[in-house]
């Protein structure tokens, strides 16, 4: 994913309502920039429930069954770039008291030494060492200050539809593994010291190496971070990859931010039949993610959001889901409006 700030990104997406069977469209995910859960939840084959009890995997239009739906205890997230780092008191207050409980800071962008900037604008790590604070000293307060509020869980997104991030690791890793000395251990390790950070979200939309990933996901839980997956598509490497991380290091990966836009248009967190719907992954609970872009159509709003995730949450149990994109809304009352909508589809009560 990349996102699409006011003029800095450029973006085409297709939100697939769960009402819905499709919107036709391309492949590619639509975050790309131009320059710049923890909820253990069992999935069945037939449906996603936090009892691991199968369910109908229809749609909600088509539906022929209802399932007992269970309390909201996942992750409800916001994704945001620019306005959460760049110190805007009013995006952190807004952030802090906006009922999501997880913030998803997105893009870091990996280079050939290994060095992490996010958007290409902000760079975070060079050698090994954060010199974040070279450009935006703020950062690692004003994430506290969010944290202080109703977000419990900052996690750090990875790559986009861009060609290289994961490229980058895949070189890395084989190069030089993911120990001690490695540029990516150094790397992280510098971001979990200088950052209030919890998890790292894997966007790789290109590159799809399974050695790497594993290897890499591994070292995270090493430092102490859990992992995510961000896919919107290909979804037997996925699942295979999540199955294998966790076989290696117990727990690591603890929860699925899927596309359900653009090239992941149809996609449902309610497994079944066909590649659409074929997002199972056992005990790792998959939370959707929705649009509120109107360069990102069909954009929802928080009324409309709220009938998706109830329709995913009534169908299969889904415990959480999350919203592209923050920059879009900061400063306005639809951020809160959106996080009690999200929350409150999922069977939560607004925070």
């Amino acid at each position: 994913m990349r996102t699409s700030d006011f003029g800095r990104y450029a973006l085409g997406f297709c939100v697939a309502m769960a009402m819905l069977a499709g919107c036709g469209g391309g492949t590619q995910s639509q975050l790309t920039p131009s320059g710049s859960f923890q909820q253990s939840t069992a999935q069945s084959p037939l449906g996603q429930r936090p009892d691991g009890a199968a369910t109908a995997a229809t749609s909600g239009a088509a539906q022929t069954g209802v399932v007992t739906a269970s309390a909201q205890k996942g992750y409800v997230g916001i994704l945001g770039g620019g306005p959460v780092y760049k110190h805007i008191p009013k995006n952190i207050e807004e952030l802090k008291n906006s009922g999501f409980n997880e913030l998803i800071v997105w893009s870091v962008e990996v280079g050939s030494t290994g060095d992490l900037n996010l958007n290409g604008e902000f760079p975070l790590t060079s050698g090994g060492n954060y010199i974040g604070n070279e450009t935006y000293p703020d950062f690692p307060s004003d994430l506290k200050t969010i944290k202080r509020g109703t977000v419990k869980r900052v996690t750090l997104s990875i790559g986009s539809s861009n060609y290289g991030d994961w490229e980058n690791i895949k070189a890395l890793v084989d190069s030089q593994g993911t120990g001690p000395n490695s540029i990516l251990y150094k790397d992280f390790a510098a971001l979990k010291a200088a950052l209030p950070l919890d998890a790292i979200d894997f966007d790789d939309e290109n590159s799809y190496d399974s050695s790497s990933t594993i290897k890499f996901a591994v070292m995270l839980g090493k430092l102490g971070y859990k992992v995510t997956m961000d896919p919107y598509t290909n979804s037997n490497y996925w699942t295979s990859v999540v199955s294998q991380i966790n076989k290696k290091r117990a727990g690591t990966v603890d929860g699925i931010h899927l596309q359900t836009y653009a090239g992941g248009e149809g996609n449902s967190p309610c497994s079944g039949p066909g590649p659409k719907t074929a997002w199972n992954f056992g005990s790792v609970p998959v939370y959707p993610g929705v649009s509120d872009q109107p360069s990102a159509p069909p954009d929802l709003t928080p009324a409309e959001a709220k009938t998706a995730m109830k329709n995913w949450h009534t169908q299969c149990g889904i415990t959480g889901g999350w919203l592209w994109i923050f920059d879009q809304i900061a400063g306005t009352n639809l951020v809160r409006k959106y996080a009690h909508a999200i929350t409150s589809g999922v069977g939560g009560a607004p925070r």
